[in-house]
């Protein structure tokens, strides 16, 4: 005998038999109702049908989400120097404000990536004159963070 799982699903709450699954096609019942499920052993989808008489409604699968989509690199909005993330990370502070002044090689953002924390400096001197990310932005590489003037 096989175990019947109770699964939950957008909210809703089947019952769930699944047949031995060294056989396919591998027959999984929910809520009573019979499907064969074919298990290609190359990395396909499974593909789903029923073998219960034609008018019972199937289940669908749920679905897994969409990938998160790779963030869009911020062009500079000003005419100065724009200060560009040298890899693809996630910001974790932003070490200046707008109107400040700075020195090449002074630290102006604190980002993450690859569980490395990295202090990006700035490659000139000059003022701060827009800030373009917030801490816990995503950034991707060649991204402009920060303009001088």
């Amino acid at each position: 005998m096989t175990p019947i799982y109770k699964v939950t699903i957008n909210g809703n709450e089947y019952e769930v038999n699944v047949g031995d699954l060294n056989n396919s096609p591998v027959e999984v019942t929910v809520d009573g109702i019979a499907y064969r499920v074919d298990l290609p052993g190359d990395g396909a989808a499974p593909i789903v049908s029923p073998s219960a008489p034609i008018g019972h409604a199937s289940v669908p699968a749920p679905s897994a989400p969409p990938p998160p989509s790779a963030p869009t690199a911020t062009a500079p909005t000003g005419s100065g120097n724009a200060i560009t993330a040298p890899i693809p990370g996630r910001i974790i502070n932003v070490l200046v404000a707008v109107g400040d002044t700075v020195t090449a090689g002074q630290g102006v953002i604190l980002m993450e990536s690859m569980k490395m924390e990295q202090t990006i400096a700035s490659t000139s001197n000059g003022v701060v004159s827009n800030i373009l990310v917030a801490a816990g932005d995503a950034v991707a590489f060649g991204q402009a963070m920060v303009e001088l003037e």
